[in-house]
C-alpha cells in the first residue's frame, strides 16, 4: 500500500532509541479503539484506550504483487467484554485498522501515526486465554464464493424454525460422490 510518512516521524525513527506504540480501531457499534501503550493516547482525532488485554498484532508483510494480505489481532480472553463482543455481534466484514506511532517522552505522537494495515474481520478463534481475530485485506472478497451453506445455522438465518438441515452434518459422512 502506498503511503507517506511524516518527516518528523522519519527523523524520530532515525534516532538511536525511540518509543513505538500500536493503535487498533475496530468499527463495531460503538467503535473500539485500543492501544498497547501504558496510558491512553490521543491520536487521529480520537482517544485510544490503554488495554493490558491487547496482546499482539501480527507482522504484516507487503509485496509488490497483487495478493491477499492478512493479519491476526490477539486479545486476552480474560477480558470477558472482548469475548462477548465477538460472540454477540456480526463480526464478518467489520473494518479493522492498525497504526504504529513514535511517541515522545510526554506520550505525544511525533508526526503522524503510520497506517500498517486496513482490512476486514474474516473470523476468530477463542481459546482458554486468548482471542485471535483474523483480518484480511479487501482483496479477500475476490476469493469469496457466493451462495448458501447447507447447514443448520445457515438455514435458521433464512428460515427461522425450519429444521430441514438440523442433522445435515451427520449425513455428509454417508454421501458418495462420483462413481462408486
Amino acid at each position: 500500500m502506498t503511503r507517506s510518512v511524516d518527516s518528523s516521524t522519519i527523523a524520530a525513527l532515525g534516532q538511536d532509541s525511540f518509543r513505538l506504540a500500536q493503535f487498533i480501531q475496530i468499527d463495531f457499534d460503538p467503535i473500539i479503539r485500543i492501544t498497547d501503550w501504558s496510558r491512553d493516547i490521543t491520536a487521529l482525532s480520537s482517544t485510544f484506550i490503554s488495554s493490558p488485554h491487547f496482546l499482539d498484532f501480527s507482522q504484516v508483510t507487503e509485496t509488490s504483487e497483487l495478493g491477499i494480505n492478512s493479519a491476526t489481532l490477539t486479545l486476552s480472553a480474560v477480558e470477558q467484554s472482548y469475548v462477548a463482543l465477538m460472540l454477540n455481534n456480526d463480526y464478518i466484514d467489520v473494518r479493522c485498522r492498525a497504526w504504529r506511532a513514535v511517541l515522545d517522552l510526554s506520550d505525544s505522537v511525533i508526526g503522524a501515526p503510520i497506517l500498517i494495515f486496513d482490512g476486514r474481520i474474516t473470523g476468530y478463534q477463542i481459546s482458554e486465554d486468548r482471542i485471535e481475530i483474523e483480518i484480511a485485506s479487501h482483496w479477500k472478497d475476490f476469493e469469496y464464493t457466493s451462495g448458501r451453506i447447507t447447514n443448520h445455522n445457515s438455514q435458521q438465518r433464512y428460515f427461522s424454525g425450519d429444521l430441514g438441515f438440523e442433522f445435515a452434518a451427520n449425513m455428509v459422512k454417508d454421501l458418495k460422490w462420483g462413481r462408486s
